[in-house]
């Protein structure tokens, strides 16, 4: 199976490694504004350097990435979709939900696969902590508190996180990760309360780096998600992430800067009172990659689809709308 990625910054170096470690996959071409970032691709993927629409105008390639700015994604999904590709797009899928809902509706149309690179879900530790939830190991699950930030993100085209209208902020490029894996354990979202502030003197702005969110479901539970590009440049650690389950009876907490990274801690008389465990190391780019090539191979639905996608989007925008009206804000406000 042939494929094309667009757009060869740090993501498409990302997905160009993964589809080189599948079997029977063949990256034929890879296009790029950065003619170094094309080369630097090509080369990962083994593939020739084309233009964008080389790669779409190609039938012998049946898949295409956009690994671009969230800005562009729209446009070049729906492009692709109308040349009868199947799209695996990079989070997330758009900065409005009315963009979003016609890159669904275009590739409905042209029937192909749009999957969106939610990837945290294929995290191991995340993975694992949401088996041993639905397991019931702590119990029912109540409350979250989720981390995930580190330096700002200065490796951008033109630095392209730094503006609004291009990024959507923290809360809609980084923070939106924790949102959709909240949903895949507490179900829908209900309300969100957020504030943001500006903290890297060196990225001026009107992008706000850091970032604080209440999430409140339709089921009761809470999680307090914090999401930030403001650690200094001299961090230990350019980038991490945490997590914290509180349920019935335990709790999951993990940090991947340390080096037992999950604990469990119950009262259950069925579990293990305590316990620590590493999870693995597997590439979760390259097992999301191939799930969504199985499903184009055997047709049937990919693991996120545009519709999930844009779930998590709402939240992420409902938080933007909260951090700038100082008010909680509903997702049935979100349009």
């Amino acid at each position: 199976m042939y494929v094309g990625i667009i757009g060869c910054g740090m993501m498409g170096k990302i997905h160009s490694k993964a589809y080189k470690e599948l079997k029977g996959i063949n990256v034929k071409a890879v296009a790029s504004l950065s003619e170094q970032q094309s080369k630097e691709c090509a080369e990962i993927a083994s593939a020739k350097i084309a233009s964008i629409d080389e790669i779409l105008k190609d039938e012998e390639i049946k898949i295409v990435s956009i690994c671009t700015p969230t800005d562009t994604h729209k446009d070049l999904v729906i492009e692709a979709a109308k040349n009868r590709k199947h799209v695996f797009c990079e989070k997330p899928i758009a900065l409005s939900i009315e963009d979003a809902e016609e890159m669904v509706k275009v590739c409905k149309e042209n029937d192909v696969l749009l999957g969106v690179n939610h990837v945290v879900r294929f995290f191991e530790a995340y993975s694992k902590a949401k088996s041993l939830l639905e397991g019931g190991v702590i119990g029912k699950a109540v409350m979250a508190r989720m981390y995930r930030g580190g330096v700002f993100p200065n490796h951008g085209w033109n630095n392209w996180f730094n503006e609004l209208d291009k990024s959507g902020g923290v809360l809609v490029d980084l923070s939106i990760h924790d949102f959709d894996f909240l949903r895949t354990i507490f179900g829908e979202v209900e309300s969100v309360t957020a504030r943001t502030i500006k903290k890297t003197p060196s990225h001026p702005g009107e992008n706000r780096d850091h970032a604080l969110a209440i999430i409140r479901f339709k089921n009761g539970s809470l999680a307090h998600v914090e999401g930030s590009w403001a650690e200094p440049e001299n961090a230990p650690s350019k980038f991490r992430t945490s997590f914290e389950f509180v349920g019935t009876e335990g709790m999951i907490t993990y940090d991947s800067d340390e080096d037992f990274t999950m604990r469990i801690q119950t009262i259950s008389e069925v579990h293990l009172a305590f316990s620590n465990t590493t999870p693995l190391g597997t590439d979760p780019y390259k097992h999301h990659i191939e799930q969504f090539i199985k499903a184009v191979e055997k047709k049937h639905e990919v693991p996120v689809d545009g519709n999930e996608a844009i779930e998590a989007l709402k939240i992420s925008l409902a938080a933007n709308k909260s951090a700038e009206t100082g008010k909680p804000v509903k997702l049935t406000e979100v349009l």
